[in-house]
């Protein structure tokens, strides 16, 4: 009889849910991504969703990398998103690594056209060892491009960016006189949240040694 009594109460909890549609944001398409319960709309607020950005793109070789959405409003059972940021798996940048000789982890945070604090974190895979100076202008160029496109761009135009082949291609190409690099993985990106407009006074860059993954 209990079992049966919880059984029953289970699914009354089920029943007081509603089925909410979670969109992309409008610069994404604004297209459902998710469907997900909530007993009302604004239980949904603040709510995080991640989807495979090939789903997004439809770009098959971007299945090893998540978009992370968060929901900002709804109205009905629709859902509106922020775009958070994106991530590649730790496994699959371990793998990429083993089988090349060097890397070089960039991380840069600055603040957007429109005014979000933004974080971009690249790897940088190199076929053999190579010296300081090279390593320096290798970090040194990637950091500038980086640098530029976070504070040229809006939030959107740059959530587009950052998940697509584009920026990968350009630090390539500013790359290419130093060192010809093997592979370049944005391995993660991350919105901060709006800083009220104003650009960072003293912007942040932070340099990761080349350690092993």
């Amino acid at each position: 009889m209990a079992s049966e009594r919880s059984q029953k109460k289970g699914k009354d909890k089920w029943k007081e849910k509603t089925w909410f549609s979670i969109l992309s944001p409008a610069f994404m398409g604004g297209k459902e991504i998710v469907k997900s319960p909530a007993i009302s709309a604004e239980a949904m607020i603040g709510r995080k969703v991640e989807v495979p950005v090939s789903d997004i793109t439809g770009n098959i070789k971007k299945g090893n990398t998540k978009a992370v959405f968060r929901v900002i409003s709804c109205n009905g059972t629709e859902c509106q998103t922020t775009f958070d940021g994106h991530y590649v798996g730790d496994d699959y940048i371990r793998r990429l690594v083993r089988r090349r000789k060097d890397r070089i982890d960039v991380i840069v945070r600055d603040v957007t056209k429109d005014g979000y604090n933004f974080v971009v974190k690249s790897v940088i895979v190199v076929d053999g060892k190579l010296n300081f100076s090279k390593i320096a202008g290798i970090r040194k160029n990637t950091e500038q491009l980086i640098r530029d496109k976070i504070r040229n761009l809006s939030l959107g135009e740059l959530a587009n960016y950052v998940i697509g082949d584009d920026i990968t291609n350009d630090i390539i190409a500013v790359n290419s006189h130093i060192f010809p690099l093997r592979k370049v993985e944005i391995r993660k990106t991350e919105n901060l949240g709006s800083s009220g407009g104003a650009q960072a006074s003293e912007p942040e860059s932070v340099q990761e040694a080349e350690t092993p993954a």
